[in-house]
């Protein structure tokens, strides 16, 4: 009983180290959002502080309603977006793509996803480039809402 006991503790103590971040982590890259102060990225299980001009990591602090919104050049235009740390794919509203140049004929609408509140419609469309944070990302896939 003892031994079933001190297994079952060393178990939930080993759970609670994994929960909390403190175990060690498997190789790779990672960048923490936060509200405020640094954020973190982590390389070959090598931690370092996030700086402003770093290319492998960019801080994103929280707006007054709690998201995170960051600048990208979009062909070179500064264009501003909410990010979305759950999404599939960029995406522009119609307004924004009018004004990049980039807006689809309506013909080219159809369903594409599926929202909170139903079908959603967009267009796919490809970006030649996005800048963000001093890294360029070119053939873009992305659709207009």
């Amino acid at each position: 009983m003892v031994r079933l006991l001190a297994i079952a503790l060393g178990a939930i103590f080993i759970m609670s180290l994994v929960a909390t971040g403190i175990a060690p982590k498997a190789p790779g890259n990672s960048v923490e959002m936060v509200e405020s102060g640094t954020a973190s990225a982590e390389r070959s299980s090598r931690r370092q502080s996030a700086r402003s001009g770093e290319a492998d990591a960019m801080v994103l602090e929280r707006d007054m309603s709690g998201q995170f919104h960051l600048t990208a050049a979009v062909n070179g235009d500064d264009t501003r977006f909410l990010v979305d740390t759950g999404a599939d794919v960029v995406a522009l509203t119609e307004s924004t793509a009018e004004r990049l140049g980039l807006l689809p004929d309506r013909s080219e609408f159809q369903p594409v996803m599926q929202t909170a509140s139903g079908v959603g419609y967009g267009a796919r469309i490809t970006i030649d480039s996005i800048e963000i944070g001093g890294s360029e990302f070119r053939n873009v896939e992305a659709v207009v809402v």
